[in-house]
């Protein structure tokens, strides 16, 4: 087989066009459509891991890998039982301690 390219040329190349596509990239939009499609709050901490080039319907598309935070919770109880998201409806102690105070506030 000829040669009639460097590899090494090509690769720069292919690396040079992703990091043009993350620079172009709206972080913010990336961010709702990320939350978006997994249902899951992510913080403003978003980074664009890895990109690469792929196929996708006879196209030539760019494949975005995104690093994020996320904050997560979980409810237990007082004896360390998990208690499913469904089996609460979920007050916080703030909102308990002024719900008691407009309370006795009222007798």
């Amino acid at each position: 087989m000829t040669k009639v390219a460097s590899a090494e040329a090509i690769e720069k190349a292919k690396k040079d066009l992703i990091d043009n596509v993350k620079k172009a990239l709206s972080l913010g939009e990336i961010k709702q459509i990320l939350e978006d499609q997994h249902n899951l709050e992510i913080s403003d901490d978003i980074e664009v891991n890895q990109g690469e080039i792929v196929i996708h319907n006879n196209r030539v598309v760019y494949k975005m890998e995104f690093e994020v935070l996320l904050s997560l919770s979980v409810l237990l109880d007082d004896e360390g039982n998990y208690i499913p998201p469904e089996d609460t409806p979920e007050e916080s102690i703030e909102q308990l301690g002024s719900q008691a105070e407009d309370i006795v506030g009222q007798m």
